[in-house]
């Protein structure tokens, strides 16, 4: 039933109310505007106009007329089918401007009936076997909001409400914004099993936020399709699609994905405080201890990492943890992040420590800067016991990307990958680079005297008022990057000092990167380039034999 236009202050009024009732009936209420999406922390509730319930965990067809109140099939009245979730979505998309927001909460009964299962407090919605691409159908014209906290009852370590797939998971699940304009969705307290591309975000301003993407019903394993190790959980968790921007996917788990756990696109979207190959709670169970039984088939099942394209991403916060996929044995284990474009923001990520600090690394590379990268900040990241690069460098293209305040820690030396042409590395500078760039060196240490480092720019490679980064190593022979000491600008002749926190210790010494300050510093490169680690340089010791500056 659809109301006539209130004032301005019943429409609020109307609105609070049912905020604070959170929505007992099905009501339309009409907006006294239709106003612009806007971003919004994730943390903070919309306010609905309209409240749709769902009451059934059944999906028995997958009609896109049905409604949760209207039935074509049944007489005029009372509904005559039950409100499913689809019946739900497909009500919402078929409701007006002026009522919007809509919720679509639940409050189905705890009955096996409509999937319960008590030992776990979970409803397991089995989405209908239908032959269309999309499985659960897309939500139109925007500012529709799904969330799985609103069912009575069940757990609270987890979502309530999990959506299975059909089949053998080869459909993709929901898309998020059906059109562009269908904007400002939000998905949370819900989890996905068995879909190709769990979801699918068409367009702008959406929240997707507290959700499980591949995971077992108990969260402790990865959900396999069709139980292969090969499919993984899916091909992607969340997938943004080109023309979609200023998407926000926060404080989610991804586990078990044969391709990326999240595919980020186009432009402005964040992907933050995610887990990553982790179960619900950060851990990584199956994980292997034995150096021999690493990153082969019997250890954890991670899965991919995610995929970033476009301009201006943020990728933040996140734990990347143990990522491994059912592949050959020569085949490239997946980075925990790959991008491309220009422009983004890569910073303070976890790579190979799980979600309680516990090193356990990851099989493949930790960030990847290909296909034209330019204009990144990859900045204060930490990367443990990545098995191939920490941070891989590559493209013809390549320019202009700052690397400060990464830290990286690895125990075993950097191997080769078979067909390449240089090993691993902390930093891996690819021969596809630019020789300018592949060649220019790093800041020299001409002295370390107490906590007073000093130096010039790298041999042959003059480096005016560029920003030199000066990082803690040990003499073990494995480049790393274990801590930054000082970040300091260096003069017009290249010549710099720094103060370090403490003074070395036996067995340190000390890396630099160079950051350009101007263009042509790096022939034909841009100002804010960050060069790979230096060698390593070391204090002057007191011995018999005349003392001579480390450097290896």
């Amino acid at each position: 039933m659809k109301l006539k236009s209130l004032s301005i202050v019943t429409v609020l009024a109307v609105a609070v109310l049912l905020a604070l009732l959170f929505g007992l009936l099905s009501v339309n209420r009409s907006a006294a505007s239709d106003p612009a999406p806007v971003a919004r922390p994730a943390s903070v509730a919309t306010i609905p106009t309209t409240v749709i319930t769902v009451t059934s965990g059944t999906d028995p067809d997958d009609s896109q007329s049905k409604t949760c109140y209207t039935d074509p099939a049944g007489p005029a009245g009372p509904p005559t089918a039950p409100c499913t979730l689809r019946r739900a979505i497909v009500e919402a998309n078929n409701l007006s401007a002026g009522a919007r927001p809509i919720l679509i909460k639940f409050n189905i009964p705890q009955d096996p009936a409509h999937g319960y299962v008590a030992a776990l407090g979970i409803w397991k919605i089995q989405v209908y076997n239908t032959t269309q691409t999309v499985a659960l159908g897309r939500l139109a014209d925007g500012r529709i909001i799904i969330d799985g906290t609103a069912q009575p009852g069940g757990r609270a370590t987890g979502p309530k409400i999990i959506i299975v797939g059909p089949g053998t998971g080869q459909r993709n699940g929901l898309v998020v914004g059906d059109v562009a304009g269908d904007n400002s969705n939000e998905l949370r307290g819900l989890a996905f099993q068995n879909f190709k591309d769990h979801l699918l975000v068409n367009t702008d301003y959406n929240v997707i936020e507290n959700n499980w993407f591949g995971l077992t019903d108990d969260g402790n394993l990865p959900y396999l399709r069709g139980g292969n190790p090969q499919d993984g959980s899916g091909s992607s968790g969340v997938a943004i699609s080109a023309g979609a921007d200023h998407n926000l996917i926060r404080t989610n788990v991804f586990l078990g994905f044969d391709g990326v756990s999240a595919a980020i696109r186009e432009a402005a979207n964040t992907f933050s405080e995610n887990l990553v190959g982790t179960t619900a709670d950060g851990r990584t169970p199956g994980k292997q201890t034995d150096p021999s039984l690493i990153c082969t088939p019997v250890d954890w099942l991670a899965g991919g990492g995610v995929s970033v394209e476009g301009q201006g991403q943020v990728i933040e916060n996140n734990t990347f943890a143990a990522l491994r996929q059912e592949i050959s044995a020569t085949a490239m284990q997946p980075e925990a992040i790959r991008a491309s474009g220009t422009g983004h923001f890569i910073r303070n990520n976890r790579i190979g420590l799980d979600g309680h600090g516990n090193e356990v690394g990851i099989c493949g590379r930790g960030v990847y800067l290909i296909s034209s990268p330019k204009t990144m900040q990859v900045y204060g990241n930490t990367f443990v016991e990545t098995r191939l690069a920490a941070i891989s460098l590559n493209d013809p293209l390549y320019d202009a990307n700052t690397l400060r305040g990464n830290t990286i820690k690895k125990t075993s030396p950097w191997p080769q990958v078979d067909g390449s042409a240089k090993p691993e590395n902390a930093i891996q500078l690819n021969t596809s680079l630019p020789d300018a760039f592949e060649n220019f060196k790093p800041a020299a240490v001409t002295q370390i005297a107490g906590v007073t480092v000093s130096g010039t720019s790298g041999a042959g490679s003059a480096c005016p008022n560029c920003v030199i980064e000066l990082f803690l190593d040990d003499n073990d022979a494995i480049q790393e990057a274990l801590q930054s000491l000082a970040v300091i600008t260096a003069t017009a002749s290249g010549a710099w000092t720094a103060t370090l926190p403490a003074a070395l210790a036996a067995g340190q010494g000390i890396r630099t990167t160079s950051t350009t300050a101007q263009y042509n510093t790096i022939a034909g490169m841009s100002a804010g380039t960050t060069t790979g680690l230096s060698d390593l340089y070391a204090p002057m010791l007191k011995t018999y034999l005349p003392a001579v500056a480390k450097k290896k």
